[in-house]
């Protein structure tokens, strides 16, 4: 917890130093110039680096590895590789950083540049520690050790000692890991490298604490914190506060453990706050540029639209009337199609209903004679009835009323005596409006005859004969013609 609070508070020290140096960042043209030379974009990727913008350096490594590769410069080649590795390793992609920190590798032992290749070996090192892949870590990190003394680099041999004890520390070796965490305290010594030894401290102090040795673990603890306040440095000096109240609170003394976080947390607050202000300050000028581009890209634009504002009005106005157009034209041909196909189903239906009527007018005139027949057969006694003349008489009646109907059905009995006995002899259970309309149907109207009888209109009569189908249909009726037959049957 307390290396990944040094490694943030670090990255915001860094953008606190050099957020003064943005007056004097090239301008975004300058920046982008087709012109600009592969030392221009390194430089520009680097301040990109210590600013933390990962991305915006990835873009800069990239363009100067380009050209560089382009000019046949291995040895400026391989130095890019390497700043590219580190860029996808902050930006977590270990296995384009990999690849990097190989071909760099390579680079640099053709080239007998052999500090960058220690630096390889290092940076694939830490990859490897972090992946829990500790054989290979080791045999890069001994091949980092082995060319460092070789050139004699105190501080990078420090660095590779202390990874070195990282790496033991990790796979839980503390024995080797206080070995190799001494050594890179001893090569920090020798060039006086204070922060170096301040980092050694800290490292030692974890672990003589893990292996239960207070004294060693405090005066470890304490001498950390003494180099921090050497230095100046807030983030080196909160890491020492807080590693001397962990190494306290380890061995339960609770209020050392207390006093000491509580003087990390207030550098800790002091630093957040410097940090954030400056950062804020420095998104506030990004902003302030951001704006000031699109207040031209805008002003731009807006030159643009007035000057096609009218031909794109006028050009939407002619496809909206010509769409209008199609529409109405196409919504009148519609109609103008339904019209005559009405028009001929009108005419059909008139015929139709003609041709009904003449053969309804018989079948009365055959029916009646019929009627008469079986009359006089049954009943010789009677006097024969005029059919033709009484059916005439009987349409010319409205039924209107409950009265009216008493009349009408009086009237057709006589003409037709069977048939209301017969529909009660069926039994099926039909209401009188549907009893009207079999009389109605019997004396074959169509549905605006029996509609200006009875007094109603043609739906009406229309919605009375379906119910009607539908019921004598539950009762093996396909029709009501096919339950009239069965009463004259």
């Amino acid at each position: 917890m307390s290396k990944l609070k040094s490694i943030i508070n670090l990255c915001l020290i860094l953008l606190f130093a050099l957020s003064c140096s943005d007056n004097a960042e090239p301008s975004l043209k300058d920046k982008n110039s087709p012109k600009s030379t592969s030392a221009d974009l390194r430089s520009l990727g680097d301040e990109q680096w210590h600013l933390g913008n990962y991305q915006e350096a990835l873009l800069y490594f990239t363009k100067a590895y380009q050209k560089v590769k382009a000019s046949g410069d291995v040895a400026e080649t391989a130095t890019l590789l390497n700043n590219l590795g580190l860029v996808h390793w902050r930006l977590e992609n270990n296995t384009a950083a990999m690849e990097c920190y190989t071909e760099a590798a390579a680079l640099a032992e053709k080239t007998g540049m052999k500090r960058l290749l220690g630096l390889t070996h290092t940076n694939r090192a830490i990859i490897l520690k972090e992946q829990r892949n500790f054989n290979e870590a080791f045999f890069q990190n001994n091949e980092a050790i082995r060319l460092f003394k070789d050139i004699d680099k105190p501080r990078d041999l420090a660095i590779a000692y202390n990874n070195q004890g990282q790496i033991y520390r990790y796979s839980k070796d503390y024995v080797q890991a206080l070995k190799f965490y001494l050594l890179s305290l001893e090569e920090c010594e020798k060039i006086n490298y204070t922060e170096g030894m301040a980092t050694a401290y800290q490292n030692l102090s974890t672990i003589y604490a893990k292996q239960g040795h207070q004294a060693e673990a405090l005066d470890a603890a304490r001498k950390c914190l003494k180099m921090s306040y050497a230095i100046k440095s807030k983030v080196r000096l909160s890491e020492g506060l807080y590693e001397l109240s962990h190494t306290f609170d380890l061995f339960k003394v609770k209020d050392s453990a207390l006093y000491y976080y509580k003087k990390h947390y207030e550098v800790e607050k002091s630093l957040m706050k410097a940090n954030q202000s400056k950062i804020l300050s420095q998104f506030q000028a990004n902003l302030g540029i951001e704006v000031k581009n699109l207040r031209i890209k805008n002003l731009q634009n807006e030159q643009r639209i007035a000057n096609d504002r009218f031909i794109f009005v006028g050009a939407c106005v002619l496809i909206a009337l010509l769409i209008s157009a199609f529409f109405v034209y196409r919504y009148l041909s519609v109609i103008k199609f339904r019209k005559k196909q009405l028009e001929l189903e009108l005419e059909s239906s008139k015929q139709l209903i003609q041709s009904k009527e003449e053969d309804l007018k018989t079948y009365i005139i055959d029916l009646t004679d019929k009627n008469n027949i079986i009359s006089k057969l049954k009943e010789p006694e009677k006097e024969p009835i005029d059919i033709d003349y009484e059916v005439s008489e009987l349409l010319e009646q409205k039924i209107f009323t409950d009265d009216g109907w008493d009349k009408f059905k009086k009237r057709f009995a006589e003409i037709y005596p069977d048939f209301f006995i017969r529909i009660r002899q069926i039994a099926i259970a039909v209401t009188e409006a549907e009893v009207r309309i079999l009389v109605l149907m019997t004396l074959k109207l169509n549905g605006n005859e029996m509609a200006n009888i009875l007094g109603i209109s043609p739906q009406s009569v229309r919605a009375c004969k379906m119910r009607l189908k539908k019921k004598l249909q539950v009762n093996n009726y396909d029709s009501v013609e096919t339950y009239l037959q069965s009463i004259f049957a």
